[in-house]
């Protein structure tokens, strides 16, 4: 079994020496984030990045901005035309109920069509 970090041969049968994460074997020194190289521990919080780990700081950091509030996308979101939203900011900007069908986009705003005939 080989490394996915440096390609080296991971000794399984040596207790202690490997990490077991993301359906792979670790040398332990080689389980560091694929961002900014810091080392992880088999009890770190990590997360997927394309195969390889990363850490929470390096994932808030590269996480997608809402469309509507531009605040970090940390949880399931929704897109509008391409853009990520909050679930919650998936609403009216003038009357702010939620779309249950059609919206319409103008200058970064979401509207029910409307809501953009009465206010234009």
């Amino acid at each position: 079994m080989s490394c996915p970090h440096c390609n080296g041969i991971v000794d399984l049968m040596q207790p202690g020496y490997s990490i077991n994460a993301l359906n792979k074997y670790w040398h332990k020194e080689c389980f560091k984030c694929n961002k900014c190289g810091i080392r992880l521990f088999s009890f770190s919080k990590f997360f997927d990045d394309n195969g390889f780990p990363m850490c929470a700081k390096c994932n808030k950091e590269s996480s997608l901005d809402c469309f509507v509030c531009n605040l970090k996308i940390t949880e399931s979101y929704l897109t509008a035309d391409e853009n990520p939203v909050h679930v919650d900011c998936f609403k009216c900007c003038h009357c702010n109920v939620a779309f249950d069908g059609g919206f319409f986009e103008d200058e970064g705003k979401l509207w029910h069509l409307e809501c953009y005939g009465k206010a234009n």
